[in-house]
């Protein structure tokens, strides 16, 4: 059981750094971390970035932190400039790290107790597009609830626990999300738009003959390949849009608050993109249909796309 829960606790670990990893590259803030409360104090679990003076088992009174005051709801989840926002600057911590802009959720386990938070940080104040990053940032924090409550489930012998890593987030190759993650971020971003009324759009790209390449010229080429699809992929992004690798040659995008003529530039720029680089692919996109949603979206996209192969 001791080994059951050591490796749960490292499938945390590493799917936390993967986390703040993608969410310093998507979100823009310098500094993020994950946190657990333990009576009176924080403590840090994992950071990633640089910008705020706090390091990975610090710990500090949790009353003092945004974060504390984030979660007892007397201050928003994302406050691009703390110093408007009156309960984040008159805290200790935001005046002693020196924070300009905060973003956070808090990190719950299956009886909805919360275990800490997962919060993003930066000295300089941000515009108001930082709030349009909140949903993902909850969405992570979601993803790593559930990670904790498996490891709880193993401290307490509740029967065989799933391994789940930090792949759970990403594909390992190419730092993007994976297909487990990407359903479940549609399934979020479908209530957000329900909620909302937001448009949002899918784009699916697959790589031609990426099997043919592993078998004659070898798996680096191929890897290779990967990895130039995402990076022009990530190119021809909005920060705010995800990008995952759903397939062994298929990526998907997930383009939110994104009507017709959004999606039809995120595209083109993809499509520019492959062909100056070279890289023979078929796409496919489907705009979000609200008495359908986004999963089955997604599922259009797919169509078009194999249609499209068809044709070729």
């Amino acid at each position: 059981m001791a080994e059951t829960q050591q490796a749960s606790q490292e499938d945390f670990s590493s799917a936390a750094e993967v986390a703040l990893g993608l969410l310093r590259e998507k979100v823009g803030l310098g500094f993020w971390m994950t946190t657990r409360v333990a009576g009176d104090d924080l403590v840090v679990l994992s950071t990633v970035g640089s910008g705020v003076e706090i390091k990975q088992g610090d710990t500090m009174p949790w009353t003092d932190t945004l974060c504390w005051r984030m979660v007892a709801g007397s201050g928003p989840r994302v406050a691009p400039s703390v110093a408007e926002v009156a309960a984040y600057e008159s805290a200790p911590a935001a005046q002693n790290l020196k924070v300009g802009s905060y973003i956070g959720a808090p990190l719950l386990i299956g009886d909805g107790k919360v275990y800490g938070t997962l919060a993003g940080m930066d000295p300089e104040p941000k515009d108001d597009t930082l709030k349009q990053h909140l949903w993902l940032v909850e969405m992570v924090a979601g993803l790593l609830g559930a990670i904790l409550k498996h490891e709880q489930e193993a401290s307490e012998g509740a029967g065989q626990v799933s391994q789940i890593e930090g792949e759970v987030l990403v594909d390992k190759l190419t730092q993007t999300f994976n297909r487990r993650a990407f359903d479940r971020i549609l399934t979020a971003e479908e209530a957000r738009c329900a909620r909302h009324n937001h448009s949002a759009c899918v784009i699916c790209v697959d790589i031609d003959g990426l099997r043919m390449i592993n078998d004659q010229e070898g798996r680096d080429k191929g890897d290779a390949l990967l990895l130039r699809t995402a990076a022009i992929m990530k190119r021809a992004c909005r920060g705010y849009d995800v990008v995952s690798r759903t397939g062994e040659d298929e990526f998907a995008i997930l383009a939110v608050e994104c009507g017709l003529k959004g999606a039809k530039g995120i595209y083109d720029r993809i499509n520019s993109g492959l062909e100056k680089d070279g890289i023979k692919a078929t796409l496919g996109i489907a705009l979000r249909n609200a008495a359908t949603g986004l999963p089955r979206t997604f599922d259009e996209a797919t169509n078009t796309l194999l249609n499209a192969k068809r044709l070729k």
